[in-house]
């Protein structure tokens, strides 16, 4: 369901964009990189700080507001706190939502929330999880125009999840933190 929904609303940001283009208000393509420093302790002794990637798009609705949807990868492996085996693990959030941004000229701050559905995978030694979750994601930054349509994006945000696996041997993992990073957007 959320995957058809982000679908239908890229499909539609992409069917809006040339409208929105010869208005001189056209959508947003940023691609970014970051680092993700978890809250959760177990979370943080098993992987630490990693990187993240992630590609936006963001199209005017009115005024300031713009939808604002994409999705990120996080792929990690760390090492398990008593045993120093190895643990794998890979998230990726798919995330739709509102954004804000203010500003005409060549620095344009922005705050966005979204809904998020993030897909988490673990694997080490002691077995393997998968699950799927339902979290939030929140995301500040600046972006600075470098020349022509490209822009420098400087971002900080926070998400929240918690996923939870059934069976014999269940798992909760808080998958809450910062993240904070850098980009490059193309304003169409």
């Amino acid at each position: 369901m959320i995957k058809r929904s982000l679908a239908g609303l890229m499909l539609l940001a992409a069917f809006a964009a040339p409208a929105l283009a010869a208005a001189g208000t056209g959508p947003v393509l940023a691609l970014r990189a970051g680092g993700f420093f978890p809250s959760d302790d177990v979370f943080r002794e098993v992987y630490g700080t990693s990187l993240s990637f992630a590609a936006d798009l963001s199209v005017p609705l009115t005024g300031p507001l713009q939808l604002w949807a994409g999705a990120e990868f996080l792929n990690k492996t760390g090492l398990l706190p008593i045993s120093a085996e190895a643990s794998k693990v890979r998230i990726v959030p798919l995330f739709a939502g509102l954004r804000l941004q203010f500003g005409q000229k060549s620095a344009r701050p922005y705050f966005g929330v979204a809904a998020a559905y993030f897909m988490f995978q673990e694997e080490n030694p002691i077995g393997a999880a998968e699950d799927n979750a339902l979290g939030l994601i929140a995301q500040a930054g600046l972006q600075a125009r470098l020349g022509g349509p490209v822009w420098l994006d400087l971002f900080a945000g926070f998400r929240s999840a918690t996923v939870r696996t059934e069976g014999e041997d269940p798992l909760e993992a808080k998958l809450d933190g910062f993240s904070a990073g850098l980009g490059l957007a193309y304003r169409f």
